[in-house]
């Protein structure tokens, strides 16, 4: 067990919170200052050079809003798509990225150096091996890159497209996931403070090499600096363990199906159907996020699209 382990349950609002955070929206939903959006009408064409140097009002209001909402905040900041109203679609995934290099700078996802992956279904499925972002499928609450040594801070998502169907967005607070355990024993969470083999899934993680092992080994919560820190997907623990040969203790089980059992509770959850050209940045390692299922019923066109960033910032 690891020596730094939260023992007490977190009471601040701003950490452990559930759905009724919806009932507030302001406390993470924004829509960007007039000066901001002036500034971006004035520096129109020089959108695609993505120089943040050209943007100081904008760059001033995000890392207030970063320091606001994704720090200290609930650690997610939506970004309501009716700010870019006046915007092409190319020059909204411009003002995207801007925002996202104005946050941190943006990683490398995969073994090609994809900075900007589509998620959107391909057809696959889960069972099959197919990676969540190619599916339609819901559930399978997580944080992202559980499987790097240095996991993204922030996940950043621009709606392309909303679903016909389904597909809405649900968020929870890794606090209150760390409060229900130690609510049912504290013995309950030790097992989640001992390293888990995570998969690296050959091929998806620029961190994969041929010299280097698929499996990385690392706890789900750590508590250092006075901060709770998570990384969590379920699939990927169950891999690495299999790919290692290790067989999970029923410690591990147990409290690994706590987690699923937590997380899929609707009174844990934040729900938001983000809308086209909306724009949402989650603290990576505070928040874990999933999904509903979703259908597309009007041809391949008008699909279900994100695109997500990853981005590595100081968080402190």
């Amino acid at each position: 067990m690891k020596k730094n382990m939260l023992k007490q349950t977190i009471t601040d609002n701003n950490l452990a919170w559930d759905k009724t955070l919806g009932e507030n929206p302001s406390e993470f939903m924004v829509k960007l200052s007039p000066e901001s959006i002036d500034e971006l009408n004035l520096n129109i064409s020089n959108l695609k050079d993505k120089c943040i140097n050209n943007f100081p009002l904008l760059s001033n209001e995000i890392k207030s809003l970063k320091n606001e909402k994704i720090i200290h905040g609930a650690g997610l900041l939506l970004i309501d798509g009716n700010t870019f109203s006046g915007f092409s679609r190319s020059e909204i995934k411009d003002i995207y990225e801007i925002i996202s290099m104005i946050l941190g700078k943006l990683l490398e996802q995969d073994t090609k150096g994809t900075k900007i992956i589509k998620i959107k279904d391909r057809g696959k499925s889960l069972s099959t091996g197919g990676r969540y972002h190619q599916t339609k499928e819901g559930g399978s609450f997580h944080t992202d890159g559980p499987h790097w040594s240095q996991p993204p801070d922030i996940l950043g998502l621009l709606c392309v497209n909303p679903a016909s169907k389904g597909g809405v967005s649900k968020f929870i607070s890794a606090y209150t996931v760390h409060n229900e355990i130690l609510k049912i024993g504290l013995d309950k969470l030790e097992p989640l403070y001992e390293d888990f083999f995570f998969d690296k899934r050959e091929g998806a993680a620029p961190e994969v090499s041929t010299k280097e092992t698929r499996i990385i080994a690392k706890p789900i919560f750590d508590f250092s600096n006075d901060e709770l820190s998570c990384r969590f997907l379920k699939d990927y623990i169950i891999s690495g363990h299999e790919f290692e040969n290790v067989h999970l203790s029923t410690s591990q089980k147990i409290s690994l199906d706590l987690i699923e059992a937590i997380t899929e509770d609707p009174k844990n959850q934040l729900s938001y159907n983000l809308k086209t050209n909306d724009m949402a940045f989650l603290n990576n390692p505070r928040l874990l996020h999933g999904r509903t299922s979703f259908e597309d019923l009007n041809g391949n066109s008008n699909k279900r699209e994100l695109l997500r960033v990853w981005i590595k910032t100081n968080l402190h």
